[in-house]
């Protein structure tokens, strides 16, 4: 298995970057706490996770295999939601500690709503993303074992 850190680690910080960049748009247009617009959170997640295993496929060509793929995805999702994460803890509790309350009058916890019950959403939520996103996204660079050269060599059962 050829596992390049170096391309997950650039490809996580661009997706970060991108999410980072979204969020502060979206918070500069007064809608930075409304919770169902990090929907595109999920779209922003999966771009960046195919073009990361787009490029590991054309890189790798026939020596792609599916598990570095989807390991190559996976990592990638979960780095840049660390690193989005960790910008929402600064965010939240040091910049703007009223979009804090906004945001927790929207999810209900059994414990109330304060700064880690936020931070655990989005980290969870960007987990689920990003393995979800690696899932619907290694199908797609998956190799056929049903070629024709193979099936040219097997003979169907019903045929001697």
């Amino acid at each position: 298995m050829n596992f390049n850190w170096f391309k997950v680690l650039i490809y996580s910080s661009g997706i970060a970057a991108a999410l980072i960049i979204y969020f502060l748009i979206l918070n500069a247009l007064g809608l930075g706490g409304e919770i169902y617009m990090s929907f595109l959170n999920a779209i922003i997640t999966t771009c960046g996770v195919y073009l990361l295993v787009r490029n590991t496929f054309i890189l790798e060509g026939k020596n792609f295999e599916y598990m570095n793929g989807f390991i190559t995805a996976t990592a990638a999702g979960f780095i840049s939601t660390l690193i989005f994460t960790i910008f929402m803890a600064i965010y939240l509790t040091e910049i703007n500690t009223e979009l804090a309350a906004t945001m927790a009058g929207q999810i209900s916890t059994i414990s109330g709503s304060g700064e880690f019950e936020i931070l655990l959403f989005i980290a969870l939520s960007g987990f689920a993303t990003s393995l979800v996103a690696a899932l619907v996204i290694m199908p797609v660079f998956k190799q056929s074992w049903n070629t024709k050269q193979l099936r040219e060599t097997q003979k169907p059962m019903n045929q001697k």
